[in-house]
C-alpha cells in the first residue's frame, strides 16, 4: 500500500512538472503570437519588432519547453489511451526540433546550407500545432477529471471543437494561398480581401485556442500540486497516529 501512494505521489510530482513546462511554453508562444501581429499592424514598431533577437529565438524555450513536458507526461499513466496520445505528442513535439533545427541551422554553425521551403516547413509547424492543441487539451483534461474537476469535461469539448474549427479555416486558407504550379511550394500572398479575412480568421482562432490551452495546463499543474500537498498533509497526519498510538 506504501508503495503504491509513493508510486502515485511520482506520477503527480512528474505531471505537476510536466504541465508547469507546457504552461511556460505555451504562455510564450502567447506573447510571441502578440508580437507577430504587432509587427504586421503596427507599422511603426514593424521593423523594430522584425529585428528583434527575442522575437527570432523565443521558438527555441517553446519548442524544447514542449517536447520537455509532453516527455514527462508520457508514461504516467498505463492506460493505452493516454500512452498513445503522449507518445503521439513526443512524437510531434520531435518533428518540431527537426524544424526548429533546420531554421537556425546557421546561427548554430550547423552547416546545413540553403535548405529552402520556407512556406511549407511553417505551414508544417502549424499543422503539428493545432493537433498538438488537441492532444495537450485531452490530456489535461483527462487528469483534471482524475482529480475531480467535472468542469474540465466541457471545457475540453469547447477546446478541441474550436482547435477542429480552427484548423479547417487554415487548411482552406493554405490550400488558397498556395501555388501549386512549381515546386518548392510558394505563396500566392493575399490576392482578394477574402483571403486577408481567412487569414485573420485562423489568427484569432489559433490565439483564442492557445490561451484556453494553456489554461487548462495551468490549472492541472495546481490541481497536480494540491493533490501532492494533501497527500502529504495525510502522510503526516497518519504519522502522527502512529506516533501517539506507539506512546
Amino acid at each position: 500500500m506504501e508503495l503504491e501512494r509513493e508510486v502515485q505521489r511520482r506520477t503527480y510530482l512528474l505531471c505537476r512538472l510536466g504541465f508547469g513546462v507546457l504552461s511556460f511554453a505555451l504562455v510564450l508562444a502567447c506573447v510571441s503570437w502578440l508580437l507577430s501581429m504587432a509587427g504586421i499592424f503596427l507599422l511603426p514598431l514593424r521593423g523594430w519588432i522584425h529585428k528583434s533577437a527575442f522575437l527570432h529565438w523565443v521558438d527555441t524555450p517553446v519548442v524544447w519547453g514542449s517536447l520537455v513536458g509532453t516527455y514527462l507526461l508520457w508514461g504516467r499513466w498505463d492506460h493505452p489511451s493516454w500512452q498513445r496520445r503522449s507518445g503521439l505528442l513526443v512524437l510531434m513535439g520531435l518533428v518540431d526540433l527537426v524544424l526548429w533545427f533546420l531554421s537556425h541551422g546557421d546561427e548554430l554553425n550547423l552547416r546545413l546550407g540553403d535548405v529552402g521551403h520556407e512556406w511549407l516547413r511553417s505551414h508544417l509547424g502549424q499543422a503539428l500545432g493545432w493537433a498538438e492543441f488537441a492532444l495537450i487539451t485531452s490530456l489535461a483534461c483527462d487528469f483534471l477529471l482524475h482529480l475531480g474537476i467535472e468542469q474540465a469535461r466541457e471545457a475540453g469539448k469547447a477546446t478541441r471543437s474550436l482547435a477542429a474549427t480552427g484548423a479547417v479555416v487554415w487548411m482552406l486558407l493554405f490550400c488558397i494561398q498556395t501555388n501549386w504550379r512549381g515546386w518548392p511550394l510558394v505563396s500566392h500572398g493575399f490576392r482578394t480581401p477574402e483571403t486577408l479575412l481567412l487569414f485573420l480568421g485562423t489568427e484569432v482562432i489559433w490565439m483564442i485556442t492557445m490561451v484556453q490551452v494553456t489554461a487548462l495546463t495551468i490549472a492541472a499543474s495546481r490541481q497536480a500540486s494540491r493533490a501532492v500537498v494533501e497527500m502529504d498533509r495525510e502522510d503526516q497526519e497518519s504519522d502522527l497516529l502512529q506516533f501517539r498510538s506507539e506512546l
